[in-house]
């Protein structure tokens, strides 16, 4: 293996090199992108789906590791 298991764990699923560090890069642009879901799902009426605003986050809880 070319690369340790924790340099480049997608390659290990079958990407190349370049496609793990584009998804590595959009990492920080996609967590900020939930948060402003999460925080225009909390200036609506969250009975409506309580499990959407719930999911989002659940979701970035795990990206920011609190969860």
């Amino acid at each position: 293996m070319p690369y340790p298991d924790s340099e480049y764990p997608s390659i290990l699923r079958g990407r190349d090199k370049r496609e793990s560090q584009r998804l590595l890069a959009m990492v920080p642009e996609m967590l900020n992108a939930l948060r402003g879901a999460a925080d225009r799902w909390d200036q609506y009426d969250e009975d409506d789906d309580p499990v959407l605003g719930a999911i989002l986050r659940s979701v970035i809880s795990r990206a920011e590791g609190r969860g």
